[in-house]
């Protein structure tokens, strides 16, 4: 679908001033040759339904989802589709004929990213996910999907932990294993790990200094580690198992494939992943200022 007339796009979440999507979206509708213009909207919790009818009253063509309302999102709109209705994590929102509909596109680009850029294949593989949040809830059934041997889910919330693995049996039935961060055995499952994925926000700009409390020092050599937060793009997390010996996946790939995908589903156009890439790594390793 060509966009004619200009059209509103945007982020809901908060924070948000971190996020590099309105420069990846604005340059990818610059390629595409797209009539539109997309922002980021600080939006707090209390504010989301209002916010979700701004989309309607505006006449936006759809946003973007972040942290922390992937998951309390879907009872605003009209129906979810895809990996949302799944998961029930939105990270897309598209304006269809009305209808504001919700889509997951988090656990397809990590996915994209992992194959691409991590040269891994899920497939057999086992896998420790740091996080039981939004985001980690689409990584896990895509991950699921995928045939992975085994997935460890590591959660501070054990609540959110039992939800997201009682999602799992119950929708596809996998046996994904819950743990904590500070269960004993976590030293063993790191040691049996092929992959293990940071999907908190923890050492997300401006707490660079943060990192999850996981023993990456039992992991065998060809462990992969990788990290969604792509702002740093070496986060503490990378470092550390860079120190260690360990090969390491940044999250910056993820963050594009992602927005490659939603847009595709705002226009029925794809955007081409290496200018996109070469932008956003040039912004970060220069210091990107805060997107508004």
């Amino acid at each position: 679908m060509k966009i004619e007339e200009r059209r509103l796009f945007g982020l809901f979440g908060d924070p948000v001033g971190h996020s590099l999507s309105p420069y990846l979206q604005n340059e990818a509708f610059r390629l595409l040759g797209i009539n539109g213009v997309y922002l980021s909207f600080a939006v707090k919790q209390e504010e989301l339904g209002a916010a979700v009818e701004a989309i309607r009253c505006l006449n936006m063509g759809g946003v973007n989802i972040t942290i922390p309302h992937k998951e309390r999102i879907g009872p605003y709109l009209d129906r979810l589709a895809g990996d949302a209705l799944l998961t029930g994590s939105v990270n897309t929102v598209v304006s269809e004929d009305g209808e504001l509909v919700g889509y997951s596109t988090d656990g397809e680009g990590f996915l994209l990213s992992l194959r691409h850029q991590g040269q891994m294949e899920p497939t057999g593989k086992k896998v420790v996910l740091l996080g039981v949040g939004g985001a980690a809830r689409a990584l896990a059934f895509r991950l699921a999907q995928a045939g992975v041997a085994a997935l460890y889910l590591v959660g501070r919330n054990p609540e959110k932990t039992n939800r997201l693995q009682a999602a799992l049996r119950d929708r596809i039935g996998f046996p994904a294993v819950g743990l904590s961060f500070a269960d004993p055995g976590l030293a063993e499952v790191a040691a049996e790990a092929d992959l293990v994925v940071n999907a908190t926000p923890l050492g997300m700009f401006p707490a660079t200094a943060e990192q999850p409390a996981f023993p990456l020092v039992a992991c065998h050599r060809g462990c992969l580690v990788a990290d969604l937060v792509y702002h740093p793009l070496k986060t503490t997390f990378l470092r550390e198992a860079r120190k260690l010996g360990l090969p390491t996946l940044e999250g910056l790939g993820m963050l594009i494939y992602q927005g490659i995908l939603a847009c595709r589903l705002w226009t029925g156009l794809t955007p081409p992943f290496t200018p996109l890439y070469r932008l956003l790594n040039e912004l970060l390793e220069e210091g990107a200022p805060p997107s508004t």
